[in-house]
Parts: C-alpha cells; sequence; structure tokens
C-alpha cells in the first residue's frame, strides 16, 4: 500500500513571476511572441475569409456631393 507523500522539489511548479521581476530580455521575448501570434491571427482569419468566398470591406471613400 502506497502512502501519499508531499510532493518533490523537482513535482512542484515554479512560481510564477510577477511581471516587475521579468528581465528585460524576457519582455522582449513576450511582446515578439504576442506580436507573431497576432501577425498569425490576422493571416488565419483572412485566409479563413477568402476560403469561404467572403471579402473583407474595402475601406470607403467619401462621396463626393
Amino acid at each position: 500500500m502506497s502512502e501519499y507523500t508531499e510532493p518533490g522539489p523537482a513535482q512542484r511548479a515554479a512560481p510564477r513571476r510577477r511581471r516587475e521581476d521579468l528581465t528585460t530580455h524576457q519582455m522582449r521575448t513576450i511582446g515578439q511572441r504576442r506580436a507573431a501570434a497576432e501577425e498569425k491571427l490576422a493571416r488565419h482569419l483572412k485566409e479563413a475569409h477568402h476560403l469561404a468566398g467572403e471579402h473583407l470591406p474595402a475601406t470607403e471613400k467619401s462621396p463626393d456631393v
């Protein structure tokens, strides 16, 4: 019969860092990953609209009156 034991140091999750504790390099990496994810999402949405036969709305020009 096995007994429950506390998880060892290797089994515990690392404590989450506060944003203020991150280094400049870590913040830059986060920003780059976020920008890449936003570009990827925009590209996938554009492809999805194209495959669905929908067109993205063109910029509207003001009518000359």
